[in-house]
């Protein structure tokens, strides 16, 4: 356990949840960490709660103004002393052998600068729902460009990676909150070799409130992400780079019809998605009639 580990928890109104978060951390097998807390300008009970675990010599508490979850992130990592860098939302969970493991593949594989696990997706009470959610490894920047899988690597709440990642340029971007995750992942699938543990290490909790669920910042966050990606030649050629903004848009057609119940929103980003990728159209029916 000779590695530091920062791990990074930006935090906005999160009362309800932080105190389990952090003893998530608390309850780790690798113990050779420092928990950087950075609350964004909460304006509940956030701060008491966090200041009771400061007992605890290898937690730091910082607070700032608000400036978003991505500029918390950021700062998170600039006071960061650790050999690796994880990251953990306020309102998710470690299991007790996320950073042993992870590390374990860390230490062992020079050549990986990043790692990610399989995920539990579970309830407000952070009890796991369903089976876990299952990444990939293959051909990951392509895969996170298509949304080819449900978890990539998913949340960055996954993620631990050599701090020289961040050294190197690898950011949080301050215009999103939303995308953030996927903004990242990109950035390191495009950088770094990155290596997925087959285990589900990392419970995501699912919230009716979440900011996943305000869909009209979902899509303005998203498309500025594929936007990014093209000024960045991310895209391998002209067709596949139609083929991925046919999946986003898909993905936000399904997300108004579905949960904002806003089926004209639905239909336009369908028929954007037919006319970048025709082959989805066949799909979309299908998901229609199922």
């Amino acid at each position: 356990m000779s590695s530091l580990v920062s791990i990074i928890i930006p935090v906005y109104n999160a009362e309800k949840y932080i105190a389990q978060t952090i003893k998530s951390v608390l309850a780790q097998t690798y113990t050779n960490w420092e928990l950087i807390v950075i609350n964004d300008g909460s304006t509940d009970n956030s701060e008491g709660i966090i200041k009771r675990f400061l007992v605890d010599e290898r937690i730091r508490y910082y607070a700032q103004k608000n400036t978003g979850v991505s500029i918390a992130r950021n700062n998170g990592m600039t006071k960061s002393n650790g050999v690796y860098i994880a990251f953990l939302d306020a309102d998710d969970g470690m299991e007790s052998t996320n950073i042993e493991k992870k590390l374990n593949v860390l230490d062992n594989n020079r050549d990986i600068d990043w790692v990610f696990s399989d995920m539990y997706n579970a309830n407000e009470n952070l009890d796991i729902i369903g089976v876990a959610s299952i990444g990939t490894d293959i051909d990951m920047l392509n895969s996170i460009l298509l949304w080819k899988k449900e978890v990539v690597p998913g949340p960055c709440s996954n993620v631990i990676m050599r701090k020289k990642c961040f050294v190197e340029g690898v950011r949080f971007d301050a215009n999103l909150s939303t995308a953030a995750d996927q903004d990242l992942c990109i950035q390191l699938a495009s950088k770094y070799k990155g290596r997925r543990i087959a285990e589900p290490l990392f419970t995501y909790r699912i919230l009716q409130d979440s900011m996943s669920r305000s869909i009209a910042k979902m899509q303005k966050d998203h498309i500025y992400v594929y936007n990014k990606a093209v000024r960045n030649r991310m895209f391998y050629s002209w067709f596949f780079e139609r083929k991925c903004f046919s999946y986003l848009y898909m993905n936000l057609g399904g997300s108004w019809w579905v949960n904002g119940q806003n089926k004209i929103r639905g239909l336009y980003f369908g028929i954007l998605a037919g006319l970048n990728y025709p082959p989805n159209i066949f799909k979309m029916i299908r998901k229609l009639y199922k």
